[in-house]
């Protein structure tokens, strides 16, 4: 038996896949709905089995399959649960993928290399997925180009504003919020809106002794204030350490790292915290020991409007 909140109009059917087994739990709670798991298991060989626990025919399901650790696994999981729920007679497929694998690709910055966001997107549609929905994406205008070659209905929702809050609650409201580059000015806006205290972009100064590269926030004194680094994703941790670092160099008196994806490669972790970070969170789009705060909210509010 399905529950069904009284704002619906339509039941979701939410299947959480095997790398989103809590978030997508979280998200079916948040809406009022009962959570479908699907069954899988990997064979010998590396290959995944998926079967869905739930009829869907004719009905709106809800796929939430984030992509990592393992991004090809995470992909092709993605793509079975799809396919399976529109092979099984489902109306609509709303593929929920926290944190989307191979988005940073999104150019040919070499002679023949692969599009790798626009094949993943094309895989999905193929598949009969009809929406698409990520959190903080690498790069927003790829998806809007995308938009036009896709029958996806694609949202990208930004979870800048729930890090913002949280950090609010820990005492850094009015502190100045920072992207690492100007590309990704837009995270620190959205966070500043919250905080207060103004936001900006640091950028990479060339030591002319040393020929070492440092990044510095220029024409902002920054003394005895509190400041945060936002980003998209935190892979190896270099960019977010250099940041930190050269904030505590301009003589900021606390300094936070969050972002929305923290993947925490390599020693990442210990490499931000070495740079004299006081604070590092992420969101449960990876789950992480530093996933401070959760994004169910934030997708089962957009699920909400379906």
């Amino acid at each position: 038996m399905y529950r069904r909140a009284k704002s619906y109009t339509v039941e979701l059917i939410v299947m959480p896949g095997p790398a989103s087994l809590e978030l997508g739990g979280r998200i079916a709670e948040k809406l009022g709905f009962d959570s479908h798991p699907v069954d899988h298991r990997i064979f010998p060989d590396g290959e995944s089995y998926i079967r869905l626990t739930a009829p869907v025919e004719g009905e709106t399901v809800v796929v939430v399959q984030t992509t990592f650790p393992n991004p090809d696994r995470g992909v092709v999981q993605l793509l079975l649960m799809v396919r399976a729920a529109k092979d099984l007679g489902a109306e609509r497929v709303v593929c929920v993928v926290p944190y989307l694998a191979y988005s940073r690709q999104d150019k040919r910055f070499r002679e023949g290399e692969a599009l790798s966001l626009d094949t993943v997107v094309a895989l999905l549609d193929d598949a009969g997925g009809d929406d698409l929905i990520v959190v903080d994406v690498h790069n927003e205008e790829s998806l809007e180009r995308l938009q036009e070659k896709t029958s996806l209905g694609i949202v990208n929702l930004s979870a800048m504003p729930l890090l913002a809050g949280h950090l609010k609650g820990l005492g850094f409201e009015g502190a100045y919020s920072l992207s690492p580059d100007e590309g990704a000015k837009h995270l620190a806006d959205a966070a500043a809106r919250v905080l207060g205290g103004g936001s900006g972009f640091f950028e990479k100064i060339r030591d002319r002794k040393t020929g070492e590269i440092e990044m510095a926030v220029k024409d902002i004194d920054l003394g005895g204030k509190d400041a945060v680094v936002f980003d998209d994703i935190i892979s190896s941790g270099g960019t977010t350490a250099a940041a930190v670092r050269g904030l505590k160099n301009q003589g900021a008196k606390r300094v936070a790292a969050a972002c929305a994806h923290g993947l925490f490669m390599g020693g990442a972790e210990e490499r931000i915290r070495d740079a004299g970070t006081d604070l590092i969170l992420s969101t449960d789009t990876v789950l992480t020991s530093l996933s401070r705060v959760t994004v169910a909210g934030l997708i089962a509010d957009h699920l909400d409007k379906i």
